[in-house]
């Protein structure tokens, strides 16, 4: 008998301890919910906006006053709504058929948007005003027919009127060359 209740005091022990190693306590609020479901869908007019190359559509879901550092080396400098509106233009110039493949390239799971800070080296949030987003572009470069993808990583936050406020990207803006380049090289007759 004391066996037992030895084995079934080590079982309640080894029970309580794995439940709250595995409850992190955190609740996401339905309001939080819906503002980060609210964010994905301003994220996705940005997107339709590339696909129907219609600048005022991409730029609708950006503050006045957004600072986007890009994915190109620039000296770190943050640029201004100004400089975001010409480098869509300039997108559009060079490629058509811009799509963006949500969770696309993201090796262990399909989901392209994420939120809140579960393990952070912070303090631990469910602000979803901070998105992450992982996938992959893909377009037709313009003048030679080059088809070009790449891996994409974006940081977004967004203001309290749901807008994009600042925005960083991550990508290899010179590999979309290297793919061009290589279509080019492939196909000379």
């Amino acid at each position: 008998m004391k066996k037992l209740k030895t084995i079934f005091t080590i079982l309640l022990f080894a029970t309580i301890i794995y439940s709250c190693n595995n409850s992190t306590g955190i609740v996401v609020s339905d309001e939080e919910k819906a503002k980060f479901q609210a964010q994905i869908e301003t994220f996705k007019t940005f997107t339709d906006g590339f696909l129907n190359e219609d600048i005022d559509l991409l730029m609708s879901v950006m503050a006045d006053s957004v600072q986007w550092s890009p994915p190109n080396y620039n000296g770190n400098q943050l640029i201004d709504s100004d400089g975001l509106r010409a480098a869509g233009i300039s997108y559009f110039e060079g490629f058509d058929g811009i799509t963006f493949n949500e969770g696309d390239g993201l090796v262990g799971s399909d989901n392209g948007f994420w939120s809140g800070s579960l393990y952070s080296a912070g303090e631990t949030n469910t602000d979803p005003s901070v998105m992450r987003v992982y996938g992959t572009w893909s377009m037709t470069h313009t003048e030679t027919g080059a088809p070009v993808s790449n891996k994409w990583y974006g940081v977004l936050t967004f203001n309290e009127d749901g807008k994009i406020a600042v925005f960083s990207d991550w990508m290899d803006v010179n590999g979309m060359q290297v793919q061009v380049n290589n279509y080019v090289e492939s196909n000379k007759q």
